[in-house]
């Protein structure tokens, strides 16, 4: 049985300057990345090898396995230029699946108003995410964004963590960080951040829901309030 933690019995945002948060699986619902992965890539990707989708999909599959954990899995021009595809396009023609997820931006809203700087920290791809953005307006309620494909480090590099503290002046003793990668939340604890928290529940149709495998979690963003 998962063992929830963080709920308002024990998290008291006014002992925090700085609220960090993953953005897909967070404050986005990630059947939108999961579709994107799973089929509108292998699709392109059949297409332009004139295969079938489902040879296609295994490639993307194995492919995904060798870069996992790297940089260039987050990066569309890596998969663009290998597979010679355009990634933006079938991303743009599938926009109403990126959403809120249940609560979010209500969430959002509020945490806006409270004296904390509010940063999004996502290993999103910027073009990737510049069409999030566009899409679902969660941008005018933070005080920062950072795209990891701009930083040159992704999330699970301890390089990552210095140098965001160091960009945004972050306290991570005075930081709060929710993500749903539990790889991630053990780095962010390794580099100072204590209260890491990890997401269980990243997709609306409840699709995919983690155990908490001994992580200090939380169901979803809303229980931050």
């Amino acid at each position: 049985m998962n063992k929830f933690f963080g709920d308002l019995h024990i998290i008291n945002l006014e002992n925090y300057k700085f609220i960090l948060l993953d953005i897909d699986g967070v404050i986005l619902d990630q059947c939108f990345d999961n579709h994107f992965w799973s089929n509108l890539v292998p699709a392109e990707v059949a297409k332009a090898k004139n295969v079938t989708f489902d040879d296609a999909k295994a490639e993307v599959v194995s492919m995904g396995k060798t870069l996992e954990g790297t940089l260039p899995w987050y990066e569309l021009s890596h998969w663009e230029k290998f597979f010679n595809i355009d990634l933006i396009k079938p991303a743009l023609e599938n926009v109403s699946l990126i959403n809120f997820l249940p609560g979010a931006e209500k969430t959002l809203k509020r945490l806006s108003k409270k004296d904390i700087k509010l940063i999004l920290l996502t290993n999103c791809d910027s073009r990737l995410l510049n069409v999030k953005s566009d899409s679902v307006p969660f941008l005018q309620y933070v005080d920062a964004c950072q795209s990891s494909t701009d930083l040159g480090f992704i999330k699970e590099d301890k390089d990552y963590w210095d140098l965001i503290f160091k960009k945004f002046k972050i306290d991570p003793s005075a930081s709060i960080f929710l993500d749903d990668n539990k790889g991630i939340i053990r780095m962010a604890k390794n580099c100072g951040i204590e209260s890491a928290y990890h997401v269980l529940e990243p997709t609306s149709d409840q699709s995919v829901i983690y155990e908490s495998n001994g992580l200090a979690c939380l169901k979803n963003i809303t229980k931050l309030i």
